[in-house]
């Protein structure tokens, strides 16, 4: 009989954790992407866009994530001719405006004011900006964990609990001696 528990624990727990993998992937995108990469938990997505040659132009980059996660997002240029007017991530919870850190007449870096813990969703990032000649765009999503566990980690947490509960039930108490 306890053998028999202990393979459905076992086989519950792993079952359960097979879902814990997060997966990004990009839908769309009307930029030149690489990845998404991952490495170790975090996920980052690179885009590149080197032909930006009309007076005013909008980028996209569609994206889906299964599961919760601290985004970041930068957002730059060296090209004196690009000029970014507005960096949106709409999705789940959103919009989030990325907002123009440095801009010095040659190049400009954008990025979310902070990173932000965004659900599992399908997001959209947009770009828009002028061009008055010819320039090039870049920048980063990066996805790691957020600190909320995962409902693989709670499971397999809790089961963990009602085993050690379980153990502690089934333990026979020692008789003491008693002196008349």
């Amino acid at each position: 009989m306890r053998k028999l528990l202990l393979g459905v624990v076992g086989a519950t727990a792993l079952a359960v954790s097979s879902a814990a993998g997060a997966v990004v992937t990009v839908d769309s995108s009307t930029m030149v992407t690489s990845g998404p990469t991952t490495v170790v938990n975090t996920t980052t997505i690179g885009f590149t866009e080197a032909d930006l040659s009309s007076p005013t132009f909008t980028e996209n980059l569609v994206f889906t994530n299964t599961l919760a996660g601290l985004y970041s997002i930068t957002l730059t240029t060296s090209s004196p001719a690009i000029d970014f007017t507005s960096a949106i991530l709409t999705g789940a919870g959103g919009p989030f405006g990325l907002v123009e850190i440095n801009d010095d007449g040659i190049s400009e870096f954008w990025r979310l004011a902070n990173p932000i813990t965004l659900s599992a969703s399908q997001y959209m990032l947009t770009i828009n900006g002028n061009n008055s000649g010819a320039g090039s765009l870049g920048g980063s999503i990066t996805i790691s964990p957020s600190a909320v566990p995962e409902p693989a980690t709670w499971a397999m947490m809790l089961l963990g609990f009602g085993a050690v509960g379980f153990a502690m039930r089934r333990r026979r108490s020692p008789v003491l001696a008693q002196v008349a």
